[in-house]
């Protein structure tokens, strides 16, 4: 263990800073530096991308601050993607280099035994040699020693060590005092809404409302003292709630909570020093870099004159937020047990594209379904009403791996209900008054009528049918998502990916 406190430039102390600035490191280069050009998937491939931009940066660059500042983002995003390939995890070298007290390096895993690589050399030599493939030669040496090692060794992989705040880790269990805070907030919400909206909230968490909460909270408070003094009001709680839960469903995150921990280090979470402590604050553990804010500090900062915000700022909140993908949906039904690697691992293959691009919220149930744990409901005109009806039962009858059965689907007239859809579940008829507009359109009120006949005995398995409810980002014609899942994995999807299960 590393003591808590290093002599000041000492390997140790000198490691801590660097570990410990690398999410800044990662963010500047994604977020300022490079934008969308290069594909933060962390993969072995966005080097290539990432070669290509240094060139072209050190060639349009001449300010040697602003390269300085370019080679630190990407020797921690270099250092991140090669650790992932062969494993191991972040070191320091002491041989001072540009007037530096050392550098870091990445240490392979111990297995492959393999010297230690400095990425900011490797990014030198690339800038050197200017042949645009430098990353992808040391990728392949790593490989190389990867495979070799399991060629000899089956069933052996690297083992990368957790980088704090970059690596994803698993969300704390929740605080019985944010549980509480939840609950009073979310019940408050129809008058507070009332309140704060003048009525005109129509209940959903766009993003664009924030604009409107930001607008009423500077009405309400001239300055940062007056606000300080109604931090603990209900108007200022359930604003804090409002702009939580909009970044919670828009980008799918989680409320974390951490409590006052008397053994906890000057300034460390759980300190009295600490912003972190005892205030409810939204947070993405679970992604890699994720993002995390307090709400009660993104509305008071509004106040400080020195901070220089614009109106919308707000919104701006959400762009420190990594939005859901394939890949994340797929790692969390993993980790819950709900699919089986290998089939995440095909769904990805099968998604390669975009499995890491970023997903909408109206897209993240339409990743659920792809790995197998959803149903939809087409909500564009179709070209067959029974068969549509008859197509959606049967993956409903897949789901639930023969604990339900459905045969005998038909949309008949009837004379005292008029049009109705029956089928027989289990061998018993159920039946379902249905009214369509048209006859190239579902009735997905009836779905939502009917999806508990389509639920497992109880007795025998505890899945059951939710409906998935997601804040619509644009006015569009949505399709319907129901996830079949326990109630204990829907409290999970629920909570991280966003959503609003019923």
């Amino acid at each position: 263990m590393v003591p808590e406190t290093q002599p000041e430039n000492s390997p140790q102390e000198l490691l801590q800073q660097w570990i410990g600035d690398l999410p800044y490191q990662l963010l500047l280069l994604e977020k300022v530096l490079l934008g969308r050009s290069v594909p933060f998937d962390y993969s072995p491939e966005s080097l290539e991308t990432l070669e290509a931009r240094l060139l072209e940066h050190h060639d349009s660059v001449q300010e040697p601050e602003q390269r300085a500042k370019f080679v630190e983002s990407a020797t921690a995003y270099l250092g991140e993607v090669l650790l992932g390939i062969a494993g191991g995890g972040w070191g320091w070298n002491t041989r001072p280099v540009d007037e530096r007290p050392g550098q870091p390096v990445v240490w392979p895993d111990p297995d492959l035994e393999l010297s230690p690589i400095a990425p900011r050399l490797l990014i030198a030599h690339a800038l050197r040699v200017r042949t645009g493939n430098a990353f992808a030669h040391e990728v392949e040496r790593l490989r190389e020693a990867v495979s070799a090692l399991q060629d000899a060794v089956p069933g052996w992989k690297p083992v990368k060590e957790h980088t704090p705040r970059v690596d994803p880790t698993v969300p704390m269990p929740e605080d019985p005092a944010l549980t509480a805070w939840l609950d009073e907030r979310s019940k408050a919400l129809p008058a507070w809404a009332e309140g704060a909206f003048n009525g005109a909230w129509r209940g959903h968490f766009h993003p664009d409302t924030l604009d409107w909460l930001e607008t009423v909270v500077r009405q309400r408070f001239a300055t940062v003292e007056e606000f300080d003094a109604a931090r603990d009001d209900p108007f200022v709680q359930g604003a804090c709630w409002y702009l939580g839960e909009v970044i919670r469903r828009v980008k799918g995150a989680v409320w974390q909570y951490i409590p006052f921990d008397p053994d906890a280090g000057p300034g460390a979470p759980g300190s009295r020093e600490s912003p972190w402590t005892e205030v409810p604050f939204i947070d993405q553990p679970d992604k890699r870099v994720g993002g995390a804010a307090i709400p009660l500090g993104c509305l008071r900062e509004l106040f400080l004159e020195e901070n220089g915000l614009a109106e919308g700022s707000l919104q701006d909140v959400l762009v420190w937020f990594r939005a859901t993908s394939y890949a994340h949906v797929g790692a969390l039904l993993a980790r819950m047990g709900m699919v089986p690697q290998e089939k995440v691992d095909r769904v990805l293959v099968e998604y390669a594209d975009f499995a890491h691009h970023e997903l909408p919220p109206h897209e993240v149930p339409d990743a659920l379904e792809a790995f197998g744990v959803a149903i939809s409901a087409h909500g564009d005109d179709v070209d067959d009403l029974e068969g549509s009806y008859a197509w959606f039962l049967a993956d409903a009858e897949a789901l639930t791996e023969g604990a339900v059965t459905i045969t005998d689907v038909q949309l008949r007239e009837d004379e005292e209900l008029g049009e109705v859809l029956e089928f027989k579940r289990n061998g018993v008829l159920v039946t379902q008054q249905t009214e369509h507009e048209s006859d190239d359109y579902l009735d997905h009120l009836a779905i939502l009528e009917f999806i508990d006949h389509l639920d497992p005995d109880p007795e025998d398995d505890p899945r059951r049918f939710y409906v998935v409810q997601f804040v619509h980002i644009r006015p569009s014609t949505y399709d319907s998502y129901y996830l079949f899942a326990t109630p204990e994995q829907a409290t999970v999807l629920e909570k991280q990916l966003g959503l609003e299960l019923h």
